[in-house]
């Protein structure tokens, strides 16, 4: 009896078991952020989104941000994943991951984790894969837990014995691709989903590159960790493709909708009638499942001088459609950053209506050369125009933002608290340069000071370091800008500015944002007494804040390391700034050859970005504050006349005294060069 009874209980509670892993949630009203972009380690490190807490937890229910463990470099985005259980990246340590989940945790906001399991990378070499443990487990790989056909078999040609099954999915030829058939691996991957969500904190899961392997092992997976929310990455413009992947998961995973987003990539175009085919999201029987969004990291980088996914225009158009829509929005850092206000607003309006992921779309029709959208929530009901409407009967609904080529209303009736109103705040953009540069101006609502290429800054400022600033004064909301010196230089797009901002030129395509050293989180009256000049030596200061308790400097010029092998040596403490950080400096003794480039760490993490070396620099965790007066030039003489007359790559190589023909930005006298 007592088996049988055992067994009963088996049969009774497996299946509720597997029905819990429901992939997202239904009806679904949250909207989620991807808070990180392509190489933003400095300004989305842990420390810096939990600053912004209160902030974004206003409008995000969900924030995506990318794998947190350590990739055996503190360069690394996190796509080519080594450790699983050591979290060390370059956007932070553990304390400072926990301290953020926590943070925002208790503001109703959950972390989504950037999940890597397609592949894995050797730490020191390519089958070097680190054991591991936690909680009592203890996490090792074989040879056998790797495709046997990896690379096409070209691994297994030259040597390396991967032993598994053939891959259950799309080929990598990154890093060796799990085999997901082991029980070893699968074991692995349950503990490491298991350490998560209930050690760190993570509500849910992003998963990267799923093309990459069966469905099924998504399906076992989730149903043993049972994540709140977990979204696939099946990059495929098909909806057939991807619902068939959603379906063959068990719906234990929702997707991104890429077919809506190149059907927006189509509009933003001019196509606005391409919206008729509205992707996952457009349907009722799988809009649950539907994560909406209109560019990622991978979209929108330029990592090729071109980025042929990306949307260029129209961008607001597209983020007010999929505010608009059913499915869940993920909104990309870069966009908020650029449209806080507008899409702020048109947040507050969608959680207003009670539109979700599953809400009913009552019309969608082309008008004109645009496209008109109707959806109701539980509360209210979302109107969104795109494209050249006009004349379209909208009463009964009152307008929360426009822009060019979209408005967005919600139903008269419908209250919404917390809108951003449209009072114009003054700011001020600072720019250093040789010669005046123009300055080009806008926001959503147009331009601000003139059409291309905008206005010449003729008005200067000098502050107390006797550095002079060209400046033009602002009264507007979020701006973006363009320097450009109107001989066919310019800057990218620098966006999200609504505040004053000190920016450095060099006339050509680089500006270096240096507010930090004026607004009071450098001090901007001058250097601390405590840093001083040391006539003859290779040295460098480093103001640390609470994240560097106990810093160390790494130089190095090609293979020459000036501060020893990494996390390099450790700084010495000379003294405080009026704020009361600490002050520490890096000698690394007399000598006429000077490094390249240096990195300050915290016995590894975090680290800075790689800083170009300025003998006497004085840095803090932003990067070059200033350099340290000297008497006279002997020590910037010796510079010119050595180490700075070649050319060196960011990795610190030599490059020769002639300047590189291949892509990429090399160091030259302190200074960068772009080569496209």
């Amino acid at each position: 009896m007592k088996k049988v009874y055992s067994l009963l209980i088996a049969i009774v509670f497996i299946p509720m078991a597997l029905a819990a892993a429901d992939g997202w949630p239904a009806n679904y009203g949250g909207v989620m952020l991807q808070g990180f972009y392509w190489d933003s380690y400095q300004d989305t490190k842990w420390s810096k989104l939990t600053s912004q807490a209160d902030e974004l937890s206003k409008y995000f229910d969900l924030i995506w941000v990318p794998n947190s463990a350590y990739c055996a470099s503190y360069s690394s985005m996190g796509y080519d994943p080594c450790y699983w259980f050591d979290q060390r990246s370059a956007f932070g340590n553990e304390s400072t991951l926990r301290t953020m989940i926590e943070t925002f945790k208790k503001k109703g906001t959950g972390f989504i984790e950037d999940i890597v399991i397609n592949h894995k990378k050797g730490a020191a070499s390519k089958t070097d894969f680190p054991e591991e443990k936690w909680n009592g487990n203890t996490i090792s790989w074989s040879l056998a837990d790797f495709c046997s056909n990896d690379d096409g078999g070209y691994s297994v040609s030259q040597g390396y014995k991967f032993s598994g099954a053939y891959d259950s999915g799309d080929d990598f030829s990154g890093y060796p691709d799990i085999d997901h058939t082991s029980a070893n691996v699968q074991k692995n991957v349950k503990l490491y989903f298991d350490y998560l969500l209930n050690d760190l904190g993570y509500v849910g899961f992003r998963l990267d590159m799923v093309k990459g392997y069966s469905p099924q092992y998504t399906k076992l997976y989730n149903q043993a960790a049972n994540p709140k929310f977990s979204v696939g990455e099946y990059w495929d413009g098909s909806y057939e493709a991807v619902t068939g992947w959603i379906n063959n998961t068990g719906k234990t995973s929702a997707a991104f909708d890429f077919p809506l987003k190149f059907k927006l990539n189509e509009a933003c175009s001019g196509n606005w009638g391409a919206l008729s085919d509205k992707g996952i999201a457009g349907s009722p029987d799988m809009n649950r499942y539907a994560v909406t969004f209109i560019d990622n990291h991978d979209t929108w980088r330029k990592e090729d001088g071109s980025a042929p996914n990306r949307i260029y225009d129209n961008v607001l158009a597209a983020n007010a459609f999929i505010l608009g829509m059913p499915g869940t929005p993920c909104i990309f850092l870069p966009h908020w950053k650029s449209y806080k206000t507008d899409i702020a607003n048109m947040i507050l309006a969608r959680k207003a209506a009670g539109i979700t992921n599953q809400s009913t779309i009552e019309q969608q029709d082309a008008v004109g050369g645009g496209y008109v959208i109707k959806v109701r929530g539980t509360k209210g009901t979302v109107l969104v125009t795109v494209g050249p409407v006009s004349g379209y009967d909208t009463s009964g609904f009152k307008l929360i933002s426009s822009g060019d080529n979209y408005a967005y209303y919600v139903t008269s009736s419908t209250t919404v608290s917390g809108l951003i109103t449209e009072k114009d705040k003054e700011f001020t953009v600072y720019v250093n340069a040789t010669e005046a540069p123009y300055l080009y101006a806008w926001n959503s609502h147009g331009t601000l000071n003139g059409a291309w290429p905008g206005k010449k800054m003729t008005e200067t400022t000098t502050t107390e370091d006797g550095k002079t600033w060209f400046k033009q004064t602002f009264k507007a909301p979020v701006t973006n800008i363009i320097i450009t010196d109107n001989e066919g230089n310019q800057t990218d797009d620098i966006p999200g500015i609504d505040s004053d901002t000190y920016l450095t030129y060099d006339g050509k395509e680089t500006a270096s944002d240096v507010t930090y050293v004026y607004d009071g989180s450098a001090d901007a009256s001058g250097l601390p007494s405590c840093a001083t000049v040391k006539p003859g030596h290779v040295y460098a200061y480093f103001e640390a804040d609470g994240e560097y308790p106990n810093p160390s400097a790494y130089a190095w010029n090609g293979a020459t390391q000036f501060a020893g092998s990494w996390p390099g040596t450790k700084m010495e403490v000379v003294g405080k700034t009026k704020k009361g950080n600490t002050v520490y400096l890096w000698d690394g003794g007399k000598g006429d050859d000077l490094p390249a480039m240096i990195i300050f760490n915290n016995t590894s993490s975090p680290q800075t970005q790689d800083l170009v070396f300025i003998n006497g620099g004085y840095y803090n965790s932003n990067g070059y504050v200033a350099t340290v007066s000297l008497p006279d030039n002997i020590q910037s003489m010796k510079a010119e006349t050595t180490t700075h007359h070649n050319y060196y790559d960011l990795q610190g190589r030599n490059m020769g005294t002639t300047l590189p023909t291949t892509k990429g930005i090399y160091i030259y006298k302190g200074g960068k060069f772009v080569v496209k």
